[in-house]
């Protein structure tokens, strides 16, 4: 079996200031090279739990249970721990490209600037390091998008950009939270077979948070089913999809099937 870099024991997380449960016992443990996809409604907890991994929720979030990241108790971490770990052990893709970067610098400026603190090493290796990954996932014009702001790329090249800085940060675990939510149909395609492609190359271990079932079941090897900060069905995707167990998940698949097949007769495919 694949080694261990995550292991979540009892997380609870509650509202310090109305004593609401926000998230209630959630377990997961991730090997690397593995997939395992949070999925649920919006407000079901996916994204504050992954806050909570790199102990980026608000201070009035109090938290109880176990986080271990390769033999390290981050439920114990201090802020100057976390700042080790995030991005160079353990780097997050958001869901908005656009507000991951400062309008005010070039992108090539602050991504250099983000290997330059996480990854020392010469310009000439930093932008080697850019040109490999670029090249990975097929993009052109490396030199003009690297002189380019953050207002004179589209959205999908920005979100590619995050995806391209968190492998050259070469981290242990990448969690992507809603990485196509603000992107249209053909390039959330592309988005995700780039990360299909950083799964089978890099080998690195990924929580990807979504609500899009169609996604998830493109990439992940394991899947996580919350809803009102509960984890209401865990197991393999290829499981999950075709045998759900509790009646939500069981709606979320029966929903997402008859939006399937409302497009196919839109389509006139005769096969709906």
């Amino acid at each position: 079996m694949a080694e261990q870099v995550m292991r979540v024991e009892d997380l609870t997380l509650i509202d310090g200031h109305t004593n609401h449960v926000l998230v209630h016992h959630f377990n997961l443990t991730l090997h690397r090279g593995e997939v395992i996809a949070i999925i649920g409604e919006s407000g079901s907890g996916k994204s504050m739990t992954c806050k909570a991994l790199l102990g980026l929720n608000d201070r009035n979030i109090q938290m109880s249970g176990e986080i271990w990241f390769q033999g390290k108790a981050l439920h114990d971490a201090s802020e100057a721990d976390f700042r080790k770990i995030r991005g160079r052990r353990i780097a997050m893709i958001m869901q908005q490209g656009a507000t991951a970067f400062n309008p005010s610098f070039t992108v090539g400026a602050q991504l250099t600037m983000m290997l330059k603190q996480h990854r020392p090493m010469s310009s000439q290796q930093q932008k080697a390091t850019l040109q490999h990954y670029f090249d990975m996932l097929g993009l052109r014009d490396f030199e003009r998008i690297l002189k380019s702001y953050p207002h004179q790329l589209s959205g999908g090249m920005l979100q590619r950009l995050m995806i391209i800085l968190a492998l050259a940060l070469q981290p242990d675990i990448i969690i992507a939270d809603e990485p196509t939510t603000a992107l249209d149909a053909i390039t959330q395609y592309e988005v995700i077979e780039e990360l299909r492609e950083v799964k089978e190359k890099i080998g690195c271990a990924m929580l990807f948070v979504s609500h899009d079932l169609a996604v998830v079941k493109s990439i992940a090897d394991q899947v996580i089913v919350m809803r009102n900060g509960d984890v209401v069905e865990s197991g393999s995707a290829h499981q999950l999809f075709i045998q759900p167990q509790h009646a939500y998940t069981q709606f979320l698949i029966a929903a997402r099937d008859r939006v399937t097949r409302y497009y196919k007769s839109l389509r006139g495919d005769a096969s709906c």
